[in-house]
């Protein structure tokens, strides 16, 4: 009889414990201490990711499951939309930032799919100027020579430097055959494409590039490979497609989605070897149209076309061939408040561990405790109020300033020992719906406004607490008031905000301890005002939620699309890290006096191994 170690070439381990790396896929050991065989095995699978900031489709794209592109399209309502965008998304795997914008708006453009983020190339349109070639250094777009043969619905392979366009539609003419080659600087005719069609699928590079599908009727399911000089037949697709998104390259490629006769929108998935085409697990959504990038086992699509009626979606699927489990960012419902409220206080500092504090129910004192499943009852404030400030633990927090009516914003703070409330030093100054951060010993907070009307007095002023006193820091380089915040006394942030009636910030500050900066703008501006007030994450790992049901994640670098909360409102409660945070009551959106008592849970993205253990049948 064959062992297992004259097949693999090792015996098996007896294990105390499993191993933690990818090393031992596919290895079968013996844990000693669960009495079990197990093994590592791989997984294929799609899962949900952060939207985009504007659903489009039709658009160019190019790089890495991590480091992804997404530019121009078409947006709107109606049948796949009826706006040209110039926009570039960038996704980092987490979720989508914005990028510098096409110097023309357009969409049914092609691209230099192998290029990257900081090198992508743009080219052609379905109507005309449609000769455009533009080219992306990360930052911004600069035109590029023109091609010979201007057209749209084309195929695009190769990079930056060395491109490929081809087939087409040319308004007026019908479909192309045309092929050309692009050498960073000037297009150049090269074999034609063996019939004239568009709308196909095309991955690769210059000197190997793939085409799949492409308009019949019926839709083609033909399959063509270009070496850099001749196109010749591959073997043909498993259903005829239109619009299919692929990623990889000539001879280990992943297609999916796109349109087909009966029933239209597809969700299959297809791996080529450069032989063979294998199914795969199939997408979520049906969808054409996309935007895509990656590799064979690492993909995603971004956008495109969904039921019903052609809906132009933000929706983004990752693609994963990994021996780890990826779950998904996500939130998930929590237990209510038993008092609806908004506007109140908080000190939050994971999903299973916070407190609320005061709020507009109307005007509370009350304060209840949560222990990741329940919210509890506890000591009420001393004083009643709303929008007022809060930072610490569920058994070491600070409640500053405020407002009633009448009487105005406040300057009253109390102290939370874990029990009861008591009066401690009031703030230098009243503030209103200031941002806020830190611990009892080491506290801060931000802007906010010192009267009413509100956004008539706006402030620029910072304190800083340390458990005795106050004492005013650096000033923020803009008044303002209900954005996001989150870190420490000496590395904090302030994100977005209410600037004056109607208008609002998209920009972050950064404090340092003595002095406050601005660094990168939000992706979605936290209108009418953030969706959970309160301190979540920290300067190189932030979190922030809007009205809207909008949720933004800062990387240290940028902030990107995170998943949507279920339930919008705003003027909630808020807390956390960027990877474990709660969001808390608040108004109905739009304003409304219909105060919520739901919570909802954030989790961040997490890898694990996929373990088996071994059974007999």
């Amino acid at each position: 009889m064959t062992t297992y170690k004259e097949i693999f070439g090792k015996p098996v381990k007896f294990l105390s414990t499993d191993p933690d790396n990818t090393e031992a896929e596919g290895q079968i050991w013996y844990n000693s201490t669960a009495g079990a065989f197990k093994s590592i095995v791989a997984l294929e699978a799609w899962s949900s990711a952060s939207n985009m900031i504007q659903g489009r489709r039709a658009g160019g794209y190019a790089g890495t499951q991590t480091a992804g592109l997404a530019y121009g399209g078409r947006a709107g309502p109606g049948g796949g939309g009826t706006t040209n965008v110039a926009s570039t998304e960038e996704y980092n795997g987490l979720g989508w930032s914005t990028g510098g914008s096409l110097g023309t708006a357009r969409y049914q453009l092609a691209g230099a799919t192998s290029g990257t983020q900081t090198a992508a190339l743009g080219f052609g349109s379905s109507s005309p100027p449609n000769t455009i070639t533009e080219a992306y250094d990360g930052t911004s777009w600069t035109a590029g020579g023109a091609l010979n043969t201007g057209r749209g619905f084309s195929g695009g392979a190769g990079t930056q430097t060395a491109a490929l366009g081809f087939v087409g539609y040319i308004p007026g003419s019908g479909d192309s055959n045309a092929t050309e080659e692009y050498n960073g600087s000037a297009w150049t005719a090269a074999n034609v494409f063996p019939r004239s069609t568009r709308q196909v699928g095309g991955n690769g590079l210059q000197t190997a590039a793939l085409s799949i599908g492409g308009w019949g009727p019926p839709d083609s399911n033909l399959v063509d490979e270009y070496d850099g000089t001749n196109w010749t037949s591959g073997t043909v697709y498993p259903i005829g497609i239109l619009d299919v998104r692929s990623a990889g390259t000539q001879t280990d490629a992943l297609a999916f989605g796109g349109s087909s006769g009966p029933p239209g929108k597809q969700t299959l998935t297809a791996a080529y070897d450069g032989t063979t085409w294998t199914t795969k697990p199939s997408l979520s959504t049906a969808v054409t149209s996309g935007m895509s990038a990656g590799t064979s086992s690492n993909a995603y699509n971004a956008g495109g076309i969904i039921t019903p009626s052609s809906t132009v979606t933000s929706a983004t699927e990752e693609y994963n061939k990994s021996v780890n489990v990826i779950t998904p960012a996500a939130w998930s419902s929590g237990g209510s408040l038993n008092t609806g409220r908004a506007l109140g206080g908080s000190a939050i500092t994971s999903g299973t561990s916070g407190i609320v504090f005061g709020g507009t129910s109307p005007y509370t004192g009350k304060t209840e405790s949560y222990d990741g499943t329940t919210w509890s009852e506890v000591n009420d404030m001393n004083t009643a109020r709303s929008y007022l400030s809060g930072f610490g633990t569920s058994t070491a927090a600070v409640g500053a300033g405020g407002y009633i009516s009448p009487g105005g914003p406040q300057s009253a703070v109390e102290e939370w020992d874990g029990s009861s409330w008591s009066a401690v030093t009031s703030l230098p100054a009243a503030r209103k719906s200031a941002g806020n951060c830190g611990t009892l010993t080491a506290g801060l907070i931000m802007g906010g406004a010192s009267a009413q009307p509100y956004t008539s007095n706006l402030q620029t002023t910072t304190f800083e607490y340390d458990g005795t006193n106050w004492t005013t820091g650096g000033a923020l380089p803009e008044a303002k008031g209900q954005g996001a915040s989150g870190g420490t006394q000496t590395a904090s942030f302030y994100a977005s905000g209410v600037l004056a009636p109607g208008t609002r910030s998209s920009k972050t500050a950064f404090y340092n301890g003595s002095t406050w900066s601005e660094g990168a703008d939000v992706v979605s501006t936290f209108s009418p005002s953030a969706g959970g007030l309160g301190s979540t994450g920290t300067t190189s790992a932030g979190l922030a939620t809007n009205g809207s049901n909008l949720t933004n994640i800062y990387d240290g670098t940028a902030w990107v699309t995170a998943p949507n909360y279920s339930t919008a409102r705003n003027r909630g409660m808020g807390g956390g890290t960027s990877s474990d945070a709660l969001i808390v009551g608040g108004y109905s959106a739009p304003l409304s006096p219909a105060y919520r008592a739901e919570t909802e849970e954030f989790t961040g993205e997490t890898t694990a191994l996929n373990l088996k253990t071994l059974t007999t049948s």
